[in-house]
């Protein structure tokens, strides 16, 4: 790891994106509440929900490209592998780098699909299970406070 202060402007590119993905945090948990059939037959929820995990998925990939950059020099060589870089790092845990690449490749899903072709079932399963993105962000606070970075 490098021992270089972390610059200002990075640092407030990745808070920025931590409170995007807190935001989509709580939006998201209250979508939780409608039932499987509801969430597929409400256009509206569905499009609340994939554009909310594409927001929040993004905010995630823009942490890891600004922490690898810090870090490396260069930006990691794909949205999955900047998740696993973390891990590699020590930022994230083993597990949690494996699942937000999964949610990387997820991202790329919904971004890149419309329509009949997004499968509803494996969104609302995604939604039930926000627990990634919730230790995501206090593995990288964790991270940005053992660097000193959130020291006033």
């Amino acid at each position: 790891m490098t021992d270089d202060p972390f610059p200002a402007d990075r640092l407030n590119r990745i808070l920025t994106a931590v409170e995007t993905i807190e935001e989509s945090l709580g939006r998201l948990a209250r979508k939780q509440q409608v039932s499987r059939e509801e969430y597929i037959n409400d256009s509206d929820a569905r499009d609340i929900v994939e554009r909310r995990f594409v927001k929040m998925t993004e905010a995630s990939i823009d942490i890891g490209e600004e922490l690898v950059k810090h870090d490396r020099g260069q930006p990691p060589t794909s949205n999955p592998d900047a998740m696993r870089a973390l891990g590699e790092l020590g930022i994230l845990s083993p597990t949690t780098a494996e699942e937000m690449a999964q949610a990387a490749r997820f991202r790329n899903v919904l971004s890149h699909t419309y329509g009949q072709i997004i499968d509803h079932d494996v969104v609302y399963n995604a939604l039930q299970d926000l627990d990634r993105y919730r230790t995501f962000v206090v593995e990288v606070r964790d991270y940005l406070v053992s660097i000193g970075a959130l020291d006033d």
